[in-house]
């Protein structure tokens, strides 16, 4: 039998992280921003990233993808959140969807070294993870 010490121990911290779905309006329909990333091996998916200490979900959501994008955003609505292990501990990940203030120009950085504009239908094409792809088919009815 495990005593209350030991499993305090044993206990898995859940990982709180926060994104979005940045779109953009052109005159063939919504396009969203989707992000390259070679931290984990090659892949494109959503811009996220872990809240910080003393942060709400929606700061750490626009601070996550300006400094992965360089946007200066404005949250239209929350979309859904998803689930996953990493390394055997649950991450929770909120999106919401955003929309671009002003003129933004993409400048690569650590984390980030691509972003390009899909359709919502070409993005779940190019999106690594299952659960994204499911967020967005959600998000755009597809």
């Amino acid at each position: 039998m495990i005593g209350n010490d030991e499993m305090e121990s044993k206990s898995i911290s859940l990982i709180r992280a926060a994104g979005g779905i940045v779109e953009r309006t052109t005159p063939d329909g919504p396009e969203i921003a989707l992000v390259h990333r070679m931290r984990y091996g090659s892949e494109w998916c959503l811009p996220k990233g872990k809240v910080g200490a003393g942060e709400t979900w929606e700061t750490a959501a626009l601070r996550e993808i300006k400094e992965e994008t360089g946007f200066d955003c404005a949250i239209k609505g929350f979309v859904d959140g998803i689930s996953y292990l990493v390394d055997g501990a649950p991450k929770v990940v909120r999106f919401w969807k955003m929309s671009v203030n002003g003129v933004a120009e993409f400048i690569p950085n650590d984390e980030v070294d691509k972003l390009e504009w899909f359709k919502p239908e070409a993005a779940i094409s190019r999106v690594k993870h299952r659960e994204e792809i499911e967020l967005i088919k959600r998000a755009y009815s597809l």
